[in-house]
């Protein structure tokens, strides 16, 4: 395709701008990026010089759309994940309709790269690259004749059905390997509920296994990054032994049991936690309080959990939210009239399920 494009693709890994754009050659492609990765000197510096275009997560960012619509009118290409963030277990992210718009806003083609084996090279919740096999596949999902002719929610559809992926699903009938020493080290930041006592918070992981801290339950995590159970040296197998084989199952799992509890209108997430303003002075404010999540509102107190009768600092309601900015096992970012508010919680692993009970409540 030559002139203006819009390429849109899956999310599981780090590796796929680098995949992308080793696909794409010799086309220079302009990124559309987390402006969560601006705020550094360094990243900054070659983001800029690669030409990315900044854009807050999970909002509106108007200054990011110029800037895509800008590049499309000078005939160059624009990359956009649709998810908005990588995935946490290897599955197509809920897709937020405004992408469906701009591409109906931009009227130019629409190149769709999909991957398959980039979540088992580098999971989100691993620090490690894996080597192994990665499989790509480029095509043109919309022409410029198309998108004139279809509605916004009819690209929209489209969209989501072309990108559907489970790479996890995926991995067991490929059983591809990925080369690692600690191929289960991070699990627990994902997988932190025990599928044979059901507490949550209790998976701890090491370099190969992921075990219940409460009943011993665990989990052996091989080159293939599936998931068997493990008899630790002298345990005996009972019928309380389990573990789901792959993190898209698990995942899946602990979101059922959230969105279960959830309908309970008492229902109710608290964990120490400090606020921060990332955007904003190096030197300013760090708030020691407690989070707490309920089905409707993310809100934080100054204090501990015994003070909760005072007003919150902030609430924050969560209707209409598809996500959060996250590093799984430490922090979460939400932003709310045009400020952006950093959430460290105690426990870190805790992250998930306050990710988790926001995708829930916009489902």
């Amino acid at each position: 395709l030559k002139g203006a494009v819009i390429l849109i693709g899956n999310h599981p890994s780090y590796l796929d701008p680098a995949i992308m754009a080793t696909a794409m050659l010799p086309r220079k492609i302009r990124f559309v990026t987390s402006r969560d990765f601006f705020r550094t000197r360094t990243t900054r510096f070659i983001l800029n010089q690669l030409g990315a275009i900044p854009k807050m997560q999970f909002r509106t960012d108007t200054q990011a759309i110029k800037a895509i619509l800008r590049t499309i009118r000078d005939n160059g290409a624009v990359a956009i994940y649709p998810e908005g963030q990588r995935s946490p277990d290897g599955c197509l992210q809920p897709i937020d309709p405004s992408i469906a718009k701009l591409i109906k806003k931009a009227v130019c083609p629409v190149v769709l790269v999909m991957e398959q084996g980039a979540y088992m090279a580098w999971p989100r919740w691993s620090k490690s690259l894996r080597p192994g096999c990665i499989r790509v596949q480029i095509r043109c999902l919309f022409t410029d004749g198309e998108i004139r002719q279809l509605t916004a929610e009819s690209i929209q559809h489209r969209i989501v059905q072309a990108m559907a992926y489970q790479e996890p699903v995926a991995q067991k009938h490929s059983r591809s390997r990925y080369r690692s020493l600690s191929p289960a080290l991070g699990l627990d930041r994902i997988c932190h509920q025990c599928p044979a006592c059901g507490r949550e918070l209790a998976m701890r992981s090491d370099r190969k296994t992921i075990t219940c801290r409460f009943c011993g339950n665990r989990g052996q995590v091989g080159l293939t990054g599936l998931i068997e159970p493990c008899l630790a040296p002298g345990q005996q197998k009972t019928g309380h032994f389990r573990v789901w084989e792959d993190v898209a199952s698990w995942h899946r799992w602990q979101i059922a049991r959230l969105k279960n509890q959830m309908s309970d209108p008492a229902f109710c997430r608290r964990y120490p936690a400090v606020l921060t303003f990332p955007d904003e002075a190096a030197d300013g404010p760090a708030l020691q309080g407690t989070l707490e999540m309920t089905a409707r509102h993310l809100s934080f107190y100054k204090g501990q959990e015994e003070q909760l009768m005072q007003e919150p600092e902030i609430r924050i309601p969560l209707e209409n939210r598809s996500g959060i900015s996250a590093s799984f096992g430490r922090y979460f970012d939400i932003a709310y009239q045009d400020r952006v508010y950093r959430f460290t919680i105690d426990p870190g692993q805790a992250v998930i399920i306050l990710a988790d009970i926001i995708r829930a409540s916009g489902d």
